[in-house]
């Protein structure tokens, strides 16, 4: 019942954030220069800072200079972003949003546990954000079908998918911070800030020099997605398993406050 009541309520708001990121894909690929254009790219950036360069995930100018490459530093660097904020949308929406309308000690007064209301709208959300990625990769399927470019669609494919393991951290996350406050302000600033500032311990753990500041990076999920590789080196086996891992403990974790404390009215 609370499985299919949330996906019957949320599917379209999935699809909307799905259509919007996949309009990014598409347009990048209409706009994605040829081979000469993309070899001046990469002239241009041999030119800059490596230090600058680095911390935008472009260390790598050769890669860049290949349609693959662009994709995977033009589009899924980027959109990893996108995805985490609706991965913290998905997460508060578990219990947060429903508490703080006042509405979520209706829906308990019912024969319904606490359990099966998290286990169920937690699956619900995990295959909202599946239908959002696959939605985003029709944005693809367009661009190529309308443009000259040769780029395996197998690969954009496998690396749209491979943006979920980090929206389930992300997702766990923000489970988490809504059962431990009661407050939903709090609970999304908590929730963005981790996702602020994990990017920003990733940004300047490439560009630091020093070891011990580029060590920062472990505390980052963004280490992990491989978003600007995943199109030219495949998938991280090891990273995803990680990133899996957290976010069904962060879930969990979750639950478990949320057994525990009254429901604020």
């Amino acid at each position: 019942m609370i499985f299919t009541h949330t996906l019957r309520r949320s599917w379209l708001s999935a699809v909307y954030w799905g259509v919007g990121v996949g309009v990014i894909g598409m347009f990048i690929m209409l706009i994605l220069p040829n081979a000469e254009s993309l070899q001046r790219f990469a002239r241009l950036l041999e030119s800059m800072p490596p230090a600058l360069l680095q911390a935008f995930g472009a260390s790598d100018v050769a890669q860049l200079a290949t349609p693959e490459g662009f994709i995977g530093f033009g589009y899924f660097t980027y959109t990893m972003l996108i995805m985490s904020v609706y991965g913290v949308v998905a997460g508060l929406n578990v219990t947060t949003v429903e508490e703080d309308r006042g509405i979520l000690d209706i829906l308990l007064s019912a024969p319904v546990s606490r359990t099966q209301l998290m286990i169920e709208k937690g699956l619900a959300y995990v295959l909202l954000m599946v239908l959002t990625i696959l939605v985003s990769y029709l944005g693809f399927v367009g661009g190529k079908a309308v443009s000259t470019l040769d780029v395996d669609l197998g690969k954009l494919f496998v690396a749209s998918l491979n943006m979920l393991p980090a929206m389930l951290t992300v997702f766990g996350f923000s489970v988490l911070v809504g059962a431990l406050a009661r407050s939903r302000a709090t609970a999304l600033a908590l929730a963005v800030a981790f996702v602020i500032g994990s990017y920003f311990i990733e940004f300047i753990g490439n560009a630091a020099s020093q070891t011990a500041v580029a060590a920062l990076r472990v505390l980052s999920y963004f280490s992990y997605t491989g978003s600007d590789t995943v199109m030219t080196s495949g998938l991280a086996w090891g990273n995803i398993v990680l990133l899996i891992a957290v976010g069904a403990v962060l879930f969990v974790g979750g639950a478990f406050l949320f057994q525990r404390r009254d429901i604020g009215l």
